[in-house]
């Protein structure tokens, strides 16, 4: 293939990228769309289309739950939870304390931590999970965190990535000690309702956008709680260990009604570094193959090298 040829397939390969990021946003419109009539009509919904970013994002958190104290929890991969009469969830990740001696045969799962990872999933329907995760079910009423991860539409090799943490005893620092004096007898922390984040982190390596920020800050969050790469200006989540891109959360709420085992640390601590390292790997993957298969078939590709004595 001539060099001028090459050249002119990079622009169009360019060009098609776009393209597809923008039929991506469409499809994610549709989904939502569908989903709200169908919904209205008793019907399965699939909120979630599955694909190797969500299913590799789904891996690194279930290895990082599954090294933490593998020995003392019980990790499941979408496990069906049961809300109400008629409808149930399949979740990505849920975990829940191990029995001793097992459950006996019929017992119901009562996962503490509900983790979902989402790419065409709306933030709309990750927040309005809240009210199911932790109601009174069978199922869910020991349930202490859920945990949303969604990955927006990549950017050519870039990507914007939300960590949204919800606390069934949602208790936040009190902003009213943040002051000179403050008055005495101030509580040090407050409760906010669990159906609003506890803690928002934009992990990725593009910055959140304004649609994104102004769902967010709707849901009544703390402004000191929604962090990390919001505008250019931001430190970038670049490595591991940084400090502002850490989700902590608190061995006991994983150990509700049971005693924390000892030798279990005191808090499980997700790095979003590594979630975003997996996800960007399989973004970039995608979009290579995605490039060489469209606008560089084998056939060409093999008669060029043919022509340079390349084998």
């Amino acid at each position: 293939m001539p060099i001028r040829n090459i050249e002119e397939n990079l622009e169009l390969a360019q060009n098609r990228l776009v393209e597809l990021d923008r039929n991506e946003r469409t499809t994610e419109k549709s989904i939502t769309e569908e989903s709200t009539t169908t919904a209205e009509e008793g019907e399965i919904i699939a909120y979630e289309m599955p694909g190797p970013v969500h299913a590799a994002v789904v891996a690194i958190l279930s290895h990082l739950l599954l090294l933490w104290r593998n020995r003392y929890l019980v990790i499941y991969s979408e496990l069906d939870i049961t809300v109400g009469t008629t409808s149930e969830y399949c979740t990505d990740i849920a975990a829940e304390p191990r029995q001793s001696p097992p459950p006996t045969p019929g017992s119901v799962l009562q996962p503490t931590i509900i983790i979902e990872v989402a790419r065409t999933e709306t933030l709309n329907s990750l927040d309005s999970l809240t009210v199911d995760y932790f109601s009174a079910n069978a199922q869910t009423n020991l349930t202490q965190v859920y945990l949303a991860i969604k990955i927006f539409d990549q950017q050519d090799s870039t990507a914007t990535m939300l960590a949204i943490l919800y606390l069934c005893n949602n208790q936040v620092p009190n902003m009213a000690l943040n002051v000179p004096n403050p008055p005495p007898n101030i509580p040090s922390m407050i409760t906010l309702a669990n159906t609003t984040p506890n803690l928002v982190i934009s992990f990725g390596t593009t910055p959140l956008n304004h649609q994104s920020t102004t769902f967010i800050n709707n849901t009544g969050i703390s402004t000191s709680r929604l962090t990390g790469f919001l505008q250019c200006t931001d430190i970038v989540c670049t490595a591991a260990s940084m400090q502002n891109y850490q989700i902590t959360i608190p061995a006991n709420l994983l150990f509700m009604s049971k005693v924390v085992p000892a030798r279990v640390p005191n808090n499980f601590i997700i790095d979003l570094w590594e979630v975003q390292q997996k996800a960007l790997y399989l973004i970039i993957s995608i979009n290579l193959r995605v490039f060489f298969d469209e606008y560089f078939p084998k056939s060409a590709l093999a008669h060029t090298f043919s022509k340079l004595h390349i084998e």
